[in-house]
Formats: C-alpha cells, structure tokens, sequence
C-alpha cells in the first residue's frame, strides 16, 4: 500500500559544511535516499533542510545519520540556536577583554605623554628625546588601539558616505601627523618647537575606547530578555516508547509522543496533558506570576516549569511551531527592525557628518586666518571631529527599541516590528472582539429548549455532531456539554459540512439537512416559524449576556442553545482605562443586538455595533480611518484576522487562533485585555525614552560644535576653547547617558 505524505509532519534542522550548491545537491540526495522521505528542501543561505517524513517508516535521526554519511554535519535548531548564543556571548567577552586591554595601554601611554609636558627643561636637545619618546610609544595606541576606527573609516569612504569613525579618524590622524612632522622637523631646526599632541592623539582614543567599553557592556544588557527565552528550552525530554521511559532529545520528539514531565523540571515542549496535574509556573512566556492550575485536557506551554505535580503530556507543537519558538523569532525580528523615527535619525547622521567635516575645515582655515598658530587651529580643528561624532544620535532609537520589545516578551507582550511599537501610541479609537476578548472566550452551555417534537439530547446530538467539524468556541461549548451528558456524537454521520462566515454552519447529518448559527441565518435559510416563545426566550437570554444559537433541521426550527461567556473580570478595568486615556472604544461583534448592547453596557462601552460580518468588520476600520483616526483592533479570531490586518495596529489575544496572531502587529500571550493598556504604555515610555536620547543627543552637538569651534572664544576668552581630549570624553559619555537612559525601560512599571 502506498504511503500518502498529504499530511506527513515536516522538521527543519541544521546542516553544516556546505561550501557550495553543489553541496546542497549532495545533501538532498542524501536526504532523499531514505525511505519515508517524502521531501527535502535545502537552503544554502540559512544552512538549514526542511524534511517531510513519515515517522510510522523512518526516524529523523536515520535522516540525519544519512546526512553525516554524506560527509556534512546535522544539529536541531533549538541546539543551533544555544550555540550560537553562547558563540555570542563569547565573542562580547572576548570584545570586552579587547576593548579593556587597550583602554588600559591607552592609559598608560596617556598618562606618560600628558607627564611629559611637565617632565625635563625645554633644551633642544630634551625636547628632541620628548618627541622621539612620545612618538614611540603612541603609535601603537594610534595604531592598534585606534585601529577599529580608522578600518571603519576607510571601508566608509570607500562607500562614498562618513560616519562616526571617519570623524575620529581624520581628527585623531591630524593630531598624529602634525606631530610626527613636528618631530621631524625638530632635527633640522636649531630650536625645535616643543608643542605636539601626540598626548591629544593617544588620549582622544582612550576615551572614546572607554566609551565604547561602557556601551558595549550596557548594549549587551539589552539583549537579555531574548538570552534568558532562548535558555528556557530544555534540550531533553522523558518520553514513553513501547512501554519504557527513554530520555531523548528534544529534536526527536514528534507530534503525538507522549513525555512525562516530574516535579520541578522545566517543561520541554507544547502539549496538552492526558494524565495527572499539577501547577504551573508560566511567568517567562506569559509574565504572569501565579501558578496556573493544570488538569487533563489543559495546555502547556514548552520551556514552563513544573510546580509539585507530576503529569504526562501528548506532544501537540515541535521544532518551529512551538510557542517559545515562535515567542523567540518575533522578538529577534523585533529587535532587528527599525522604528520610522530611527530611519529619519539615520537619514539625519548621514548628511550631518558631511556637514561636521565641513565646519571643522572652515574652523580651522577661519583660526589660521586669525591667528597665525597653527596649534590653535589644529586644536579647534580635531574638537570639532570629535564631538560631534553621531554615535548618541545612532543609538538613540535602537537600544530603546531593543530594550523595549524584550521588556515586552518578558510581561508576555509580543511586538513585531519597531513601527508598531511607534504606532501604539498614537492610537486615538481601539475596537474590540467581544467573544475571546472581553469575555473569557471560555463559553458554556446553560439552556437547551427543543420544539417541534425535537427532544433536548436529539438536537444536543445533531449540533454536536456538526460543530466537530468547527472550531469555533461557541461550537466546542455544544461538544463539550455533549460529552458532559455521556452522549455519542457519530462523526461520520456528517457530510457536506459548509462555513457560512458570519452567519452560522450547515452540513447533512443522516441525511438531514442541518442549519446552526445565528438568527439571521435561519432567516436567510429560510426556515419559517421564528417568532413568539423562541424570540421571547432570545431577548430574556441576551439580558443575561448569553448567546443565542439557532438549530433548524430540514427546514423547520427544532430549538435554540444559549450559551454563556463570562466576561473577564479585567475587561471592564480595561475599558475604563482605556476611556481614561481619551481612546474611544468600539465593540464589535457577529452576536444578536441584544446580547451586545449587554455585554457593552457591563464593561462600560457606548458605541457597539451588533451582527457584524467580517468584511463588515474590516470597513469599519476603513471609516474610521477616513476621519483621520488611528485605530487598532483587538480580536482573537480568524473572522478577526481582515481587520485586524486593516488596522493601524491589530493586537491578537494569544489564546486565538494562528490566523489572527499571524495578523496582527502585537500578540497578548496572557490573553488579558488589560495588556492591551501595558502595550500603550510601553510604547508611550518607549518614545519617551527615544525623543529624550535624540533631544540630548541633538543638544549636545548644537552646544558642543560652536564651543569646540571656538565661537566663544572672542567674547569669554581661552577658557571657553574646547580641549579636543574633553570634547572626547564628552562625546563618549553622552553615548553610554544614552545606552543608559534606554536600559532604564528594563524596569518600566506599566500596570
């Protein structure tokens, strides 16, 4: 019998030692030689290969032994990316020990060259030595310790563009050179000038290269929030094969294996418990810091730890799909993005360098025109390079966006992109999804009335059997009450099964034809005989916030279902804060008028809108965007997923569906409503934080420039003529006040 692979499980691993295409050839046809491959795609680039298996035929690790065989190396991503965290963080030590090395030679040699000026008389001959001495041993600050700017500046300016290290570099060279020359020429003179700045030279990079010290360490702070999701997967997990406990690893768990997990240990992949309970602690994923209740039939979440209970799980989620997979690779992208505000600070350092270099040349030909010095002009000259340098202005936006997004995933707050995090602030309406969203999205059902000679267990039954095929919440309360009552759905009774969006389901169940959904939906089906006891019970459920779902069979109503969705005890909270900070809020919902007009009134919303479509739900979006309105929209759903889309920012309620998350910029994983309020205010602080960074950063080079130019000088006198080593260390620290003035977001209360 022929396999079918229609539905066959796909894994992604690591391959490593690829040097070419024809490697990747190689590799596919390895991969393909397996029997139970169905396909194998390679990607050079990533160095990954994507496998479709049957797992009934062949074990991913034969897969992977073919691959080794091969001659090329194999890894699970999860593993990859442990690795390449601690290549990372490796590479940042070895930075740091580099960095300090030379800050301390540049000390050193700093501290002898300023020494210098006040060592030994002014004879020819002394001053020849000075030079010689200073020479000697600043070259190799200028060199090897200054080498990271002056490689930088050259690979800039072969790009036709300047940037920070070309600033440096000019003004640190101009210093160098103009006192080897003077040193130089002190063997040919009788009296050789004793002024030089080879002290300004070797200094200028010292504390830049502190700077740079204190940035790169607090830089690395930043990061911490993807460090510490990133070592929450376990790397083993205990599974149950044939009988026997087995550690494995993690990558060779498959969908529908079964892992125990004990007391304590930290919970290794997706899955929903079928054995046993216990407690919780989901505070790293969902920054939520109760334990959670865990029982059979619950969902857990892989890199969670186990409270006191020991239970087993069926594996539901593995390789990319997992949560904390997906949590991870959000955030990374996150951090990578770029906010638009960063992208007008970018276009804004690029111009402003060129524009530095140019004054710093008109001061100094203005000084020499003055003054015949050439020290003074040459002084004013390398300050000007030096302060002006626009590392504050570059890391402005990036290290709040960073810091921001991770102090997000750690509260359970997923933001994709810096420009939403922007946007979020600026929203002026927010409409919500009522069912999953203000309410608990977990519905029961509390009232069956039958008519027509139906009894309650026969349409219980029917309305079960069609809502399987469903995964709306409303149709899992009919299942759910189904089982309850010890009643047998057959599901292969049903056929023809149709989704009707927004209206309700139809299928055939024995031959019956099978109409569930709205009021609206019997009406446009058809079915007669809607009014009287079944609209008075309609109204009297939708005062108790209770939904109404109609069930009609072979054309004639055989009774209603009323199903109740416990508001969440937060949602009510939300709105008023919401209210509070002048966003007018919106419910929308494909629910009967009346059951909306209650659930509005109790949380406190004025404008809802009943019996709405998804496309309906989109062009409401598009209205209110017309007036000028920022909108978001906050929905759980796939009915949600086009307006959510159509938003300026759509927030998707993490227990949703994938459709709806896919769709929207921020993910609320604790499915609170009252993040949405912890959302705004993140990026209210986040931009905050940046308009402060890009203020000071711009204060800072508006004062410093005409300072360290000289600008002062004719009204104040020499003691406003900037010393090119403190316009160094100035530069330097208004780097570190703004990687600084960023980290503080890493402790922003936002409840």
């Amino acid at each position: 019998m022929e396999t079918s692979y229609s539905s066959l499980p796909k894994r992604t691993i690591a391959v490593g030692g690829m040097t070419c295409a024809v490697c990747v050839n190689r590799v596919e046809k390895a991969i393909h030689a397996v029997e139970g491959v169905s396909s194998a795609v390679v990607n050079y680039g990533t160095e990954q290969a994507t496998i479709e298996f049957d797992p009934s035929v062949v074990e991913l690790d034969t897969v992977k032994q073919a691959i080794v065989d091969a001659g090329y190396t194999t890894m699970d991503l999860a593993e990859v990316r442990q690795a390449h965290l601690e290549a990372k963080e490796a590479a940042h030590r070895q930075e740091l020990k580099n960095l300090w090395r030379k800050i301390m030679a540049g000390i050193f040699v700093s501290v002898i060259a300023m020494s210098a000026m006040f060592v030994g008389g002014q004879t020819p001959s002394v001053i020849r030595i000075k030079l010689v001495v200073l020479l000697l041993i600043t070259t190799p600050i200028q060199f090897w310790a200054g080498w990271r700017f002056h490689r930088g500046a050259v690979v800039a300016l072969r790009h036709f563009f300047a940037d920070m290290n070309v600033l440096i570099s000019i003004g640190t060279f101009a210093a160098y050179i103009y006192s080897l020359i003077i040193t130089i020429v002190a063997f040919f003179v009788v009296q050789p000038d004793s002024v030089n700045y080879y002290e300004t030279s070797a200094m200028i990079i010292t504390l830049i290269l502190i700077g740079k010290f204190l940035e790169e360490r607090a830089k690395g702070q930043t990061s911490e929030a993807i460090k510490k999701l990133i070592r929450l997967q376990p790397m083993t997990a205990q599974l149950i094969r044939d009988g026997q406990l087995v550690e494995v690893q993690i990558d060779q768990v498959e969908v529908g294996d079964q892992i125990i997990v004990r007391p304590g240990e930290g919970i290794p992949i997706d899955g929903v418990i079928v054995e046993g309970q216990s407690s919780v602690d989901e505070s790293m994923v969902t920054g939520e810091s109760m334990q959670v209740q865990k029982e059979i039939g619950s969902q857990v979440i892989g890199g969670t730890i186990n409270g006191a209970g020991s239970f087993t799980l069926e594996v539901t989620r593995v390789g990319s799909d997992t949560t904390l997979a997906q949590i991870i690779q959000l955030v990374e992208e996150a951090q990578g993005s770029k906010a638009p505000i960063q992208k007008l600070a970018d276009r804004i350092a690029g111009i402003f360098v060129p524009v530095v270099i140019g004054i710093a040349m008109v001061t100094f030909i203005s000084w020499m025109m003055i003054s015949p010095d050439i020290s003074m002009a040459l002084s004013n000259f390398i300050a000007v390079m030096i302060i002006a340098c626009p590392c504050s202005l570059g890391l402005a936006t990036p290290t709040a966006i960073v810091v921001a997004t991770g102090r997000g995933a750690e509260l359970g707050i997923l933001i994709r992109d810096g420009e939403s995090l922007e946007l979020a602030h600026q929203i002026e309406t927010i409409i919500l999804d009522k069912t999953g969203t203000i309410t608990e999205g977990k519905p029961s059902v509390t009232d069956i009335i039958a008519v027509n000679d139906f009894s309650e267990d026969q349409l219980l039954v029917i309305s079960a059997s069609v809502e399987s095929r469903s995964e709306h919440p409303l149709g899992q309360a009919i299942i759910a009450a189904c089982q309850k009552k010890g009643l047998v759905v057959d599901l292969d009774a049903v056929n023809n099964f149709e989704v009707i969006v927004g209206f309700g389901l139809m299928a055939t169940v024995d031959g019956q034809t099978v109409h569930i959904g709205s009021r609206r939906w019997m009406e446009k089906s058809g079915i007669k005989n809607l009014l009287g006891q079944d609209v008075d019970n309609e109204i009297r459920f939708a005062n108790q916030n209770k939904t109404i779902v109609w069930v009609a069979i072979d054309q004639a109503l055989a009774g209603i279902i009323a199903i109740a969705d416990p508001i969440r005890p937060t949602s009510k909270r939300a709105v008023e804060a919401l209210q509070r900070s002048n966003i007018e809020v919106y419910m929308m919902t494909g629910d009967n008028p009346l059951t909306a007009k209650s659930v509005a009134e109790s949380v406190g919303i004025d404008h809802y809108i009943a019996q709405v479509l998804p496309g309906e739900k989109d062009m409401q979006v598009q209205i209110l965007q017309q007036e000028g309105k920022v909108v978001a929209v906050v929905g759980d759903g796939i009915n949600d997923a086009p307006a959510l889309a159509r938003a300026d920012i759509g927030i998707a309620i993490g227990s949703g569906s994938d459709v709806a998350i896919e769709a929207a910029d921020i993910t609320l994983v604790n499915s609170d409503l009252a993040d949405v309020i912890s959302a705004l205010r993140l990026s209210q602080k986040t931009f905050r934080t940046i308009k402060w960074n890009l203020f000071w950063a711009f204060f800072y080079n508006v004062l410093g420039i005409p300072i360290a130019a000289g600008l002062l000088f004719p009204v104040l006198g020499e003691r406003f003529l900037l010393n090119p080593m403190i316009a160094a260390a100035a530069m330097s620290f208004s780097s570190v006040l703004v990687v600084t003035n960023s980290l503080r977001l890493k402790t922003a209360k936002l409840s």
